[in-house]
């Protein structure tokens, strides 16, 4: 029935009561139980339990240029986040959305720097509001290096002091 329906779609354009008509036939066969429905559950990877929840992690899905979607946790903290693959993002906490009311995720672009927010309102912000706190967790990831040459350089004076103590109290070279 449905293939028929399909095959009459790319026929002929239908006018609105017959399409109104297809969408109830299409419920009524959903609800006689003659189309089976599954329902879609969220993947492991971006399943945020109490106890990770209560530290701030989130599940993330990722949308990437190519039409890709993947899934990671991923850890909110001072209002910014990274993603295994290195890029920053910022949220408000506006975007947060529930899967089935429990586990909380976001819906992340990989071009945009906020997560898509599905309840858009008249005067929302811009997407600048997250640069602070991107700019923020990007300082705080920063890999510091130490300069080794400072020990060094304290063991070469230690034992030059050493040589002149020595040479002072036993009066002589070796």
């Amino acid at each position: 029935m449905i293939k028929e329906l399909e095959i009459q779609n790319n026929k002929e354009e239908k006018n609105l009561s017959e399409k109104v008509e297809e969408a109830h036939e299409f419920i009524e066969a959903i609800k006689d139980g003659t189309i089976k429905t599954k329902q879609l559950k969220i993947p492991r990877k971006a399943k945020v339990r109490k106890g990770k929840l209560r530290k701030g992690w989130i599940g993330v899905f990722k949308i990437d240029e190519n039409g890709n979607i993947s899934a990671e946790k991923t850890k909110i903290s001072g209002s910014a986040y990274s993603l295994k693959d290195g890029s920053y993002h910022a949220t408000d906490g506006k975007e947060i959305l529930f899967w089935q009311g429990k586990f909380p995720i976001l819906i992340q672009t990989a071009w945009k720097k906020n997560p898509l927010n599905v309840r858009l309102k008249e005067g929302e912000m811009n997407e600048t509001y997250g640069d602070p706190y991107i700019k923020a967790k990007l300082l705080k990831d920063v890999i510091k290096v130490k300069g080794r040459s400072g020990g060094f350089l304290i063991w070469i004076l230690i034992a030059i002091g050493g040589y002149i103590g020595y040479t002072i109290l036993f009066g002589g070279g070796l």
